[in-house]
Order: structure tokens, then C-alpha cells, then sequence
């Protein structure tokens, strides 16, 4: 069966994820670390065990769930554990992915072993789950560099709806579900149809490509999510259409919030448009690997 843990129960759980990891002393460094613990009621029931009839827990891993209201609806996963039978892990996942209403989960492999994110990998696979590293990046609107040649940005209408979509998956060359359009509208915060780009050189030229966003924070200090972007095959052979799209974008965007930042979480498979970003002034966090199952 599967059960959140009790507050008295924390340090064993926390033991037994630091074990997992190799530590040296897993008991009793969460021992010293559980006098830190400000919210420990709240943090032993977002810690979940997978436990047999008959005797101790044999897997665990938090699990935060998102609340009924979000717009990003991921479930995030972290520290897992297990004893001597890794299905139990797989059970225990997949016992909180239905009790959970979500569209995406994620499970945080930063700090385990690579010979022990592998396993949960192989593991996790008949989940959904597929291994990734992203990477997070930042920019500040107030350091936009020059322009050069713009590209005209169309926002998103209704009309545009099935247009957009269908640029999407020509530019990506991949199809995209109902269930993982939808989410892209909202996973970088609330729908904004002022957010979601259409890109050409002008209003009556055909589009060459996209830009979606959404607005976690609002007002001149906003900060947007760059949830994705791409060009339409014919430009992919060179950086400089993306760039260009990119750059526009961003005088876009600090023409409505000069002291705003925007913020993107790239996949270590798209390496070139993390370098473009790079080259235009983002910051580009350490990478994290993780597993991740999207919708659709």
C-alpha cells in the first residue's frame, strides 16, 4: 500500500533517501539535519512510502502535486529510494500518478549516481518516463542588445489557433495531441494570447516561425516563461532566422516590461538553440537531469 509518512518518521525517510545515494553516514547526517526542519508535518506528508503487509517500507520519494487552481499542472517527484525490489518504486509512482490530478511529472535526479539514475530511468520507463537534462536561462529585458533586422510578431487569435499548432509540429516535425497543446498554453503560467507569437518578415509574408510564452509574474518587473521556440525547416540550417526571432521577441517583450526577465528550461537535446541564447546574453544555469513524462 502506499502512505505519507509520519513527522517522527522524517529523519528514517531522509536516512534511507541519503543511503540510496551512497552516503557514507546516511543516519547520521539526517540526524544533524533534522533540527533544520522548519515544516515538518507538512514535509513528512509529502513523503510517500510504498510498505507490504508485513514488515518495513521498501520504497519512497516525495511527491509534491500541484494545487486544483494551478495553470502549470506538474507533478514533481524527488529523492526517490528502494530497498531490494525496485518495482516497489515503479508501484509507488504509479500508484501517486492516480491519485494525483496532473498533465506532467517530473522526478529531480540531481545528486544521485549516474549508475543509479540509469537504473531508475530503465526503471520508470514503463511510466512514461523519459531521461533528460535541461538546463535553466535567464535574461534581463533592461540588457537587450541591438535589434538589427526585425520580424514582424502576429499575437495569437482564435482564428490563428489551428495555424499556430499546425506551424508548431511543420517546424518541429513532430505531431502535437490536444492534451499537449493545451499545455503548452499554460506551461509557463496562465494562457496569455498576447504571449503565444506568430513570426514573418512582414504582416502579409508567410509565417517562418514561432515564439510561446506565458507570464509568471505580470507588470513592468514581469517575468516570462519562454516555454518554446523554433523556425520552419528551410531556416534550420543556420542560427541566424532563430536569432533574429529571438531578438525580436525580447525588444517585444521589454517594450512592455523594461525591468522584466525571462526565463526558459531548455532539453539538453535542442544543444543549438541553448548556444543561440547564450550568444545573445542568457544565462545558462548547471545542467539537471531528470526524468520527465509530458502530456500527449
Amino acid at each position: 500500500m502506499v502512505r505519507s509518512t509520519q513527522p517522527a518518521e522524517l529523519t528514517w525517510f531522509v536516512a534511507r533517501s541519503l543511503a540510496f545515494l551512497g552516503h557514507l553516514d546516511p543516519h547520521g547526517l539526517a540526524r544533524r539535519l533534522a533540527p533544520r526542519w522548519r515544516y515538518l508535518r507538512r514535509d513528512s506528508a509529502a513523503s510517500f512510502v510504498w510498505q507490504r503487509s508485513a514488515g518495513p517500507p521498501s520504497a519512497g520519494v516525495v511527491a509534491l502535486a500541484p494545487e486544483p487552481d494551478d495553470d502549470e499542472r506538474t507533478l514533481r517527484l524527488a529523492q526517490p529510494w528502494f530497498e531490494d525490489e525496485p518495482d516497489d518504486l515503479a508501484r509507488l509512482v504509479a500508484e501517486l500518478s492516480e491519485r494525483f490530478d496532473h498533465e506532467a511529472a517530473e522526478l529531480d535526479l540531481v545528486g544521485i549516481p549516474a549508475d543509479r539514475a540509469e537504473r531508475l530511468s530503465a526503471l520508470l520507463a514503463g511510466e512514461g518516463f523519459d531521461f533528460d537534462v535541461v538546463r535553466v536561462l535567464r535574461f534581463e529585458l533592461a540588457d537587450v542588445p541591438p535589434l538589427g533586422r526585425p520580424l514582424s510578431l502576429e499575437a495569437w487569435r482564435p482564428p490563428l489557433d489551428a495555424g499556430l499548432r499546425a506551424l508548431v509540429c511543420h517546424s518541429e516535425g513532430s505531431s502535437l495531441s490536444d492534451l499537449r497543446w493545451s499545455w503548452l498554453k499554460r506551461a509557463s503560467g496562465p494562457f496569455r494570447p498576447d504571449l503565444f507569437f506568430v513570426a514573418s518578415e512582414a504582416p502579409d509574408r508567410p509565417a517562418l516561425g514561432y515564439a510561446l510564452c506565458g507570464a509568471r509574474v505580470v507588470g513592468v518587473a514581469a517575468v516570462i516563461g519562454l516555454t518554446a521556440a523554433g523556425v520552419v525547416p528551410e531556416y534550420r540550417s543556420s542560427s541566424e532566422m532563430l536569432r533574429r526571432l529571438v531578438l525580436s521577441l525580447l525588444h517585444e517583450l521589454a517594450g512592455r516590461s523594461p525591468l522584466g526577465r525571462v526565463e526558459a528550461t531548455l532539453s539538453g537535446r535542442d544543444p543549438k538553440l541553448i548556444e543561440i541564447l547564450r550568444s545573445i546574453g542568457f544565462s545558462v544555469g548547471a545542467p539537471r537531469p531528470l526524468l520527465r513524462r509530458l502530456p500527449g
